[in-house]
């Protein structure tokens, strides 16, 4: 799977994941860049860590149809 984004479609994602978490878009930023899942919080880093952790869980859950609706409709693609 390619995740080369552009900055636009990074854009895209920070800016909805900070709406959704209520998190500034420059935390999130920030985190990203430092690989800080604490930023998320005590009930989204576990599982944010689970997938970090698994590159199995982490395929299946970008292979499900759903989920990838979703993430291409965050980054512009439908």
């Amino acid at each position: 799977m390619d995740f080369n984004l552009t900055p636009e479609q990074q854009n895209t994602i920070l800016d909805a994941a900070s709406k959704k978490l209520g998190i500034s878009r420059e935390r999130l930023e920030n985190a990203a860049k430092k690989g800080d899942l604490g930023v998320f919080g005590n009930i989204a880093a576990p599982k944010v860590q689970h997938y970090a952790n698994s590159p199995q869980e982490l395929e299946r859950f970008l292979s499900d149809p759903k989920n990838q609706a979703i993430i291409k409709k965050l980054i512009g693609g439908g």
